[in-house]
């Protein structure tokens, strides 16, 4: 899910695993050119991992790797991967360390898969962030009842139909006007600031590489 530089050539990953849920390993050599695990250590990629832990207290290591999805679709769109990043980093930061939650996974995993075709991306987000909050413990619409929260009607029924739906439903058969998506949105990112311990960074890099694109655009229009 998260990759930064444990020393010169290593890296240290935050991986959310099937068997043991979030985990940290240090792979060695993958800052390296020619490293044989530096791609399956990329971000939005599921790989298979064989994990060395010597003991407790010392970080695990990985020994082997193979890449088992890369999402190729995904990567020809800077928009969506960088939706299927915020999916990733809201999953590193709502979930701790060593709880094993296969229906994360495979929410994460599937979410993903569905980015890669997706024609309305903000909307499998939006999705992937009300049913991954009720999987950690956090029922958005839950919320929105007992707390009496005074929201329109056609917003409250969006929500409660994007936690229900299948993936396909909610790409290509649920009718949501951009506005009331938008609204949805925000309903929702106010309620994860509640829960997050820092904001979302690849939610801020997204922001500064649309205001790039736009500006570009303008600049072509009126050279």
């Amino acid at each position: 899910m998260r990759s930064r530089v444990a020393a010169e050539a290593d890296k240290l990953v935050t991986l959310y695993t099937l068997e043991w849920g979030k985990i940290t390993a240090v792979v060695p050599g993958a800052k390296k050119i020619k490293a044989k695990f530096s791609a399956a250590a990329e971000p939005v990629t599921e790989s298979e991992f064989m994990v060395y832990a010597k003991h407790q207290s010392v970080r695990p290591k990985v020994t082997g790797a193979r890449m088992m999805e890369c999402f190729p679709d995904l990567r020809k769109d800077w928009r969506n991967f960088s939706i299927a990043s915020y999916c990733a980093e809201v999953c590193d930061q709502l979930t701790p360390f060593n709880a094993e939650n296969p229906r994360k996974y495979e929410l994460l995993q599937r979410t993903w898969e569905l980015l890669g075709r997706a024609k309305n991306p903000w909307r499998i987000y939006t999705a992937f962030v009300l049913r991954f909050l009720k999987l950690s413990g956090y029922n958005f619409y839950e919320y929105i009842k007992s707390e009496n929260i005074s929201m329109p009607e056609k917003e409250l029924n969006a929500i409660r139909h994007l936690s229900v739906l299948s993936g396909e439903d909610v790409d290509n058969n649920y009718d949501l006007p951009p506005a009331s998506q938008e609204r949805v949105i925000r309903y929702i990112d106010a309620y994860l600031s509640l829960y997050l311990p820092r904001p979302l960074s690849s939610r801020e890099f997204f922001r500064k590489i649309q205001a790039c694109a736009k500006a570009a655009s303008v600049a072509e229009v009126t050279a």
